[in-house]
This record gives structure tokens, sequence and C-alpha cells, in this order.
């Protein structure tokens, strides 16, 4: 019999107990796991269930240099939470969150707040530190002010999971070593609510923001429906580029360009390929831009007037659950056969504009297979700015960027 330890950094394994050999070691282990309380089980003894109004929640409260005791009411039961399950990795977790503590500060928030929990990478820069830099940014260029998360509190625990390999004598205890990060935000709202043009320009200001985060520095790589946000300012919708838990820093040591970040449904198909895998295949800008693409393929054809299609209606929900390179497979036989997802009520500008990007992406990706087939000189990543160009120069981008 072994005994198996999981965290979010992954498996330890006991040597083997032969149990009838062993009788009273493996008594003595039973009368311990029958004493373990929920913190021996891994429960973590910070977060404090409660009842309010009849639904599960949890209280966090910490003492915080600047603010003194900062309160926190996690809404564990909401119809919003938004869960991740799994063993191992970041498991993010985003649940409204109220504080009296923070509405002091901040008054009260007419959105609300959200609280981000997550097991980050403790070898990354860290989110927090990454916002830092991207406010600085924010300052001197309009497509990044206003259009990046509103960072109001966090916290990072102090016991990170290489310590009990650290004390077990595991080799090479800190590869892989992950840390909770609790990091409280203003409330946005998902891309996936908008239709039409208000889509399209939310999309667009994102693209946008990113584009100069790229070219001062910060490298996001993980573009998803669920990172593309909104919020409401003198009137008008304000796009958001949101999580840089995934994120780099030009010219910062740790994880850098070959890492396979991002998830899956909408990273390109480069990285989606064996070499991509491996980390033999470096992130570049085409990659994340080409994300963007997926993520508008995904929502448009996947929901109307800003709701989810049933699924006898919606493709691409097994992408969601495929490996790396299967869904890489799949699409591929997407581009070969997309006359197979045409919807017959989504209008013709956006399924020409849909087609159109696609049509650059894929001669993009065969300029450059050939040019490897010839053995000519190595491929390097291409002007950013020229790259997005390609797309906005398309008719259908043109268009959908008029004002309705």
């Amino acid at each position: 019999m072994w005994i198996w330890y999981y965290d979010r950094q992954g498996i330890i394994q006991c040597s083997g107990i032969n149990f009838i050999q062993d009788l009273p070691r493996f008594m003595v282990l039973l009368y311990a796991l029958q004493r373990f309380e929920l913190h021996d089980w891994g429960r973590n003894k910070d977060f404090i269930p409660v009842q309010v109004e009849g639904k599960q929640c949890h209280e966090f409260k910490i003492k915080d240099e600047k603010l003194g005791e900062v309160d926190l009411l996690l809404h564990t039961s909401h119809d919003e939470r938004v869960t991740h399950y799994g063993l191992q990795g970041r498991a993010t977790n985003v649940v409204p969150v109220t504080s009296e503590a923070l509405a002091k500060k901040y008054g009260n928030l007419q959105d609300g707040m959200v609280a981000k929990i997550f097991w980050g990478e403790a070898s990354r820069t860290s989110e927090p530190e990454i916002l830092d830099k991207v406010k600085e940014i924010a300052k001197v260029h309009n497509t990044v002010k206003d259009h990046i998360p509103d960072l109001l509190w966090h916290h990072t625990f102090t016991n990170p999971t290489s310590t009990i390999r650290e004390a077990l004598g595991v080799p090479n205890p800190t590869t892989g070593s992950r840390v909770l990060y609790i990091l409280i935000f203003r409330k946005l709202q998902p891309i996936t609510k908008l239709h039409g043009k208000q889509f399209f320009d939310v999309w667009r200001q994102c693209i946008l923001c990113h584009l100069t985060l790229w070219k001062e520095g910060v490298y996001h790589r993980d573009v998803s429906p669920g990172n593309l946000m909104w919020y409401w300012k003198d009137g008008k919708r304000m796009g958001v580029l949101n999580d840089y838990d995934l994120s780099s820093l030009a010219n910062v040591q740790g994880p850098q360009g070959n890492e396979r970040t991002g998830t899956v449904p909408f990273m390109a198909r480069e990285l989606l390929t064996e070499d991509g895998q491996r980390g033999k295949v470096k992130h570049l800008y085409r990659h994340d831009l080409e994300s963007f693409m997926w993520v508008f393929a995904w929502i448009s054809l996947r929901y109307r007037q800003g709701v989810l299609l049933s699924r006898r209606l919606r493709p691409f929900d097994e992408w969601a659950t495929l490996g790396a390179i299967a869904c890489g497979e799949k699409k591929l036989v997407f581009l070969n056969t997309m006359t197979a997802f045409v919807p017959s009520d989504m209008d013709q500008v956006t399924w020409d504009f849909l087609v159109d990007c696609f049509v650059v992406l894929k001669k993009d990706a065969d300029d450059r297979y050939y040019l490897c087939l010839k053995r000519q000189q190595p491929i390097i990543d291409s002007d950013p700015d020229a790259f997005l160009s390609k797309f906005t120069s398309l008719e259908g981008w043109v268009e959908l960027s008029k004002p309705e």
C-alpha cells in the first residue's frame, strides 16, 4: 500500500507499506487518519465557513500594514462564482466579495468587488508586480489607460507548496512550487454579454491595449473570453484586458516565452503541436493575436444576443475537454470545413470578417511553413504593428468599427 499526498504542485508518494507484514505501522496510520480534522486534510483554516442569509460563505480576516484589519466576506455560493476544479495547477476561483475595510477606503463601488483566489507559480513574477508595471504604462498610453483591471487589495500567503517537499528531502523541492494569492478587484462585466458592434468594439479595445503592453514589455500570453471584460465609464463601454497571472515581463529573470501557457481552446495552433507543448516554440505576439481571433469565433458562434446557445446548437464544446494536440487538430478541421459552421442567423459582415481573419492567419502560417521547407533564414517575430495591420485593414474591421 502507498500513501499519496496531493497539492497544487503535484504528488508525493511514500514508500510502500505491507500492511500484513507491518500491521502495527498500518494501525498507527489508520489511528492518525481517524483523528484528522478538516485542516489536516488540506482545508485552509484562514477561511472560516459562515452562513449569510441561508447561504454558505467564507470569512477571511487579516492584519494589513496600511489598513489595519481587512475583513473579507467571500460569497462562495453565489451564482456568479467562477470555479476551476482539479488537483494540480492554479485552480483559480473568482467570487463576489464584500468588505467593510475596503468599502471604507474606496466607498461603495457601484458594481461591487470580486476576489480572485489562485495558486500562482512561486518562480513567476507575481500578478500584483506585473499590474504595477501595467499601471506605469497606462500613465503614458491612452490605449492602456482605463483598459486594465483595478486592483484594490492583495495578499500573498507564506506557505508555498515547496515547504513540505523541503521537509521530506524531495529532490528539487522548489521546481513548480506554488503559493496562494488572494486579489480583490472592482467587478467587471464579461464580454460574452455583448453582441454585434458592441462586442466588436470591446474586443478591439482589448487588442489595442494588448498591443501597447506587448511593445512595452508586458507579455499577456493567456487571451481567452474570460480575460476580456468591460465596464461603463461616462456612457461608454470600456474594454479591459484582464488576468495577468500567466504574464511575463521582458528582461526579467524567470519563466519567459517558451512555457506552455494559455487556455487550450484559444491558443495558437503552432503552440498546440508537439514542439509547442515541449516548449520548443517561443511564444510570440502573433500567437496572442491569433488567440484573439479564436475568441472572436468562439463567442460569435456560441452566443446569440449575449446568451449561450443550447448544446445542440453551439459548436466547440469538446475543445474545452481535449488535450492540447487533439484540440489543435480539431481547429485545423474547423478551418478546412468552415462552411459547415455558418450560422443562418449571423449577419454577413461578421461572418465575412471572421472568414477573412482566418484566411490571414492561414496565409501567414503557410508562408512561414514554406520558408522552413526551403531552409531559409530563421523565422523571427514580425513587427506587431505590421502583423495587426493585416487585420485592421480588412473590410470587416473597418465596417464593424463604424459607430452604430
